[in-house]
């Protein structure tokens, strides 16, 4: 080469290639990414437990809510009305057996005074002092008190039956009006509201949801990706919706199975047409607190993780001794 200095520009210029190369080579391996990747978390359905129609609404869609507001209300009438009509009913029911016990301790009076009575004739019939059939008489009415008083017994005990169901029917009643509160199951955003007033609504019918805070991410690693991910692998996660910012966090788990296998119609290779295709697995990552304290983060946004991974972790560790320690086909 007629230059010498162009010579050495060339080879400097492949030298910081070489240079550059190995140090993203280097900077690369450290790190795993996927698009395929979203925010996720755990929706609550807003239902009722009970039928009725709907009276106040304290909720407009996409309203932030606090665990345990009040979201709307049912009508209260035919449930204020059923509990007062088993309340009296509760209430008979009582007063009967106390009627029955009072009845008792009569009877019970009377049977000890024919008692008394029957041994005072009894000495007096060994004398001759008295009739036969003043004692059979005697006897007689005493086996009657002795019959009515197992009657009552009988009696209170099916009512103290009756008073248990009345009471369980009265706790139901109370449980089911207290049902026609509608209250937020967590801290969330109202979302997707249905409900308006006037509306009948059915219990297990989903009014809306309740989407809570808390979030985490849904990355779908390829399986060839998963060598060095480790639990506790800390993540940089960029979010389409949000240029620039970075949030941070921490791999959770990761699932024991592939997104196929959970899939509604998984696929089966025994059919013998089969074709490798490399499948994801859902790795979830959690964020760390105080990551989003403005809650920019919703559910369904595509966002970019980056797990920082150390690549002189082995991935497994083979079996000492003869043999290569890898088990034998079949």
């Amino acid at each position: 080469m007629k230059n010498p200095l162009t010579f050495v520009a060339i080879l400097l210029g492949i030298g910081a290639l070489v240079i550059g190369g190995f140090l993203w080579w280097n900077h690369s391996r450290h790190l795993v990414s996927t698009e395929d990747a979203t925010v996720s978390g755990r929706p609550y359905p807003v239902t009722v437990r009970i039928p009725g129609t709907v009276i106040e609404v304290f909720v407009h869609d996409n309203q932030p809510v606090r665990k345990g507001q009040i979201l709307f209300r049912l009508d209260t009438g035919d449930y204020q009305t059923k509990l007062m009509s088993d309340e009296g009913s509760l209430e008979i029911a009582r007063k009967k057996v106390d009627v029955d016990q009072a009845r008792i301790q009569e009877v019970q009076a009377e049977e000890e005074r024919i008692q008394s009575d029957l041994k005072r004739i009894s000495r007096l019939r060994r004398g001759g002092y008295s009739s036969t059939q003043s004692l059979i008489h005697l006897r007689l009415a005493l086996k009657g008190a002795k019959a009515r008083i197992q009657s009552l017994e009988n009696q209170i005990r099916a009512d103290q039956g009756m008073i248990e169901r009345r009471t369980a029917q009265v706790a139901e009643d109370r449980l089911n009006l207290s049902y026609t509160t509608v209250l937020s199951p967590v801290d969330g955003q109202m979302t997707v509201k249905s409900v308006v007033r006037g509306l009948y609504v059915s219990p297990g019918t989903p009014l809306g949801y309740v989407v809570p805070y808390h979030v985490w991410v849904i990355a779908n690693l390829k399986e060839s990706r998963l060598t060095y991910v480790r639990r506790g692998n800390p993540v940089d996660i960029r979010v389409d919706a949000y240029p620039g910012r970075i949030f941070h966090g921490h791999v959770v788990s990761i699932q024991q199975t592939t997104g196929a296998v959970m899939s509604l119609l998984p696929p089966e290779n025994a059919t013998g047409n089969f074709t490798k295709v490399v499948q994801r697995v859902p790795v979830r990552i959690d964020l760390d607190p105080g990551t989003d304290p403005k809650h920019l983060l919703r559910l369904g946004l595509s966002v970019v993780p980056v797990i920082h991974v150390n690549p002189d972790d082995p991935p497994f560790r083979t079996r000492t001794g003869s043999g290569s320690g890898q088990p034998k086909g079949n």
